[in-house]
């Protein structure tokens, strides 16, 4: 099979991207144990510097977090960061790096819709009936094929590198000012097809696929679409890394996952977890001891010669003094920060104003998985406040199942303001609707609400039409030694791949400085 390479190729991952330091080493603070704070702290003590990380929380993870309580079985779900794709170069070597077991998502049937009161099986096959009134020229269009129409060619054809300076180009601000449901709409889309799109995936960005921006709809797709063959729907572990890490990843069920030409999966998690990166990072003998935990900063300012920061510890205030600081504090957390920095009225605006997606995640573990009679996969994409519903214990062992309904925006908020005991109802006859007869076999219930949580109030960034391309250029300036930094500033938000391009981007700038 002829190797495929994206025209908009990842980085290649280095465990020492940077050269080490000549004279003495600066002095830098990180605040923020997420992906993007320990990758950017890993890389600049590599190159001997004196790095020190602040963490609001009681362990590093940052929006990498997993959920073990309290199901029985063993199993857990993610709350956080939920796939890792195996083109993500730089996420796949830090898990080699680390020594971490990867487990293949593996694809078992097509998808489920429930729309418009009606449950719809297979609903990537050719000739499918949708509900809802179509076109001539999209009559009988799986779903796949309507994203093949209206989506993937414009992604893999017509989108610059999101990673390139200057991005976005003035051929595409255009798509940038307008909403997501209008792109479609210029393509030709019907109001059926945007009824049927606007269902599951694309519906979860921000506050929907009509508040989007369209190029950052279609620059978030370059996750998934980017480093794939065209209509394929597999790929290569080996052949896509740069070596010797690729033979350092380690796939269960694969003896030699560089020799494999192709891995029946599009995405994995790791073995026991998806915060085991995160916590093997932070254990690890560059960043052993470097990490202060409990530690949210209240108050951040420029010193003559440097930045000082406060935080709010247990016994009173504490305070550090740093040559240069390296912020991965989320803007809606930030913009509740006393911040005593030279910033200039645009960057105050951007701050105050980057939107954050509201996210709940809802979970049902059941003795069965009844959702096996109907879709083996799990998944189903709704026209309802469920949204999305997955196996989160699809690659997990034992009888039981988890079942997830993801919810965000409008219908994230409208969750969380019901009462627990209407909530969980509702949530039971929501999920009974798809998978009859699953509310009777109930073991254990949870959520995890994202704007209820203080250190992220909210899940990832969104930017409405314009937005994009005037708050990127502002978040990767640094404000004299003060630099931003998290996924939110990269060119994949919402992903651990785009967490540690940004960790490693102002690593890069502030040992340059």
């Amino acid at each position: 099979m002829p190797t495929y390479r994206s025209p908009r190729s990842y980085p290649r991952f280095d465990p020492s991207l940077l050269r080490r330091a000549d004279g003495p080493p600066k002095k830098i603070i990180v605040l923020g144990a997420g992906m993007a704070g320990l990758t950017a702290a890993y890389q600049l003590v590599q190159a001997g510097h004196d790095v020190t990380v602040i963490e609001a929380r009681h362990e590093a993870g940052g929006r990498v977090r997993t959920l073990r309580e309290p199901f029985v079985g063993g199993q857990h779900v993610e709350a956080g960061a939920m796939f890792l794709h195996g083109h993500h170069t730089l996420t796949m070597g830090y898990i080699a790096m680390m020594g971490l077991t990867l487990v293949p998502l593996v694809h078992r049937g097509s998808s489920v819709a429930y729309l418009r009161g009606q449950r719809l099986t297979d609903i990537d096959r050719k000739g499918m009936k949708w509900p809802v009134q179509v076109s001539k020229d999209e009559a009988g269009l799986g779903l796949m094929a309507l994203w093949q129409k209206y989506i993937i060619p414009v992604v893999q054809k017509e989108l610059t590198d999101p990673r390139a300076k200057g991005f976005p180009s003035p051929k595409l601000r255009a798509i940038d000012e307008m909403t997501a449901a209008d792109f479609l709409r210029v393509r030709g889309a019907s109001a059926g097809v945007l009824e049927i799109l606007n269902a599951g995936y694309l519906d979860l960005m921000g506050n929907g696929l009509h508040c989007v921006s369209a190029l950052a709809m279609l620059r978030d797709l370059t996750a998934s679409v980017d480093g794939l063959p065209p209509l394929a729907s597999g790929f290569s572990v080996g052949r896509l890394h740069d070596m010797p890490f690729a033979r350092g990843v380690k796939v269960q069920g694969v003896k030699n996952p560089e020799s494999q030409k192709q891995i029946d999966a599009q995405a994995f998690t790791i073995l026991g977890g998806n915060d085991l990166l995160p916590h093997a990072l932070a254990k690890s003998p560059m960043l052993k001891g470097r990490i202060t935990y409990r530690a949210p900063i209240v108050r951040i300012e420029s010193q003559r010669r440097g930045v000082r920061v406060t935080a709010q510890m247990a016994r009173g205030h504490r305070s550090w003094d740093a040559d240069y600081v390296i912020s991965t504090i989320p803007f809606s957390v930030l913009r509740t920060i006393d911040l005593a920095l030279d910033c200039t009225p645009a960057v105050r605006r951007m701050i105050d104003m980057v939107q954050i997606t509201s996210v709940v995640r809802q979970y049902v573990q059941t003795r069965r998985r009844p959702w096996w009679r109907v879709n083996k996969a799990g998944t189903t994409i709704t026209d309802n406040s469920l949204q999305y519903l997955n196996d989160q214990s699809i690659n997990q062992p034992g009888p039981h199942g988890i079942l997830e309904a993801y919810s965000t925006g409008p219908h994230a908020r409208a969750w969380m303001a019901l009462p627990r005991r209407e909530r969980r109802a509702m949530l039971l006859a929501g999920m009974d609707l798809v998978y009859p007869g699953l509310s009777k076999q109930v073991l254990r219930e949870t959520h995890f609400d994202w704007d209820d949580e203080p250190y992220a109030r909210g899940g990832y960034a969104s930017f409405e039409p314009g937005m994009l391309r005037a708050q990127l250029p502002l978040m990767k300036q640094p404000v004299g030694r003060f630099y931003f930094a998290g996924d939110a500033t990269s060119s994949l938000p919402g992903w651990i791949q785009g967490a540690i391009e940004s960790g490693h981007a102002v690593a890069e700038a502030v040992h340059r400085a």
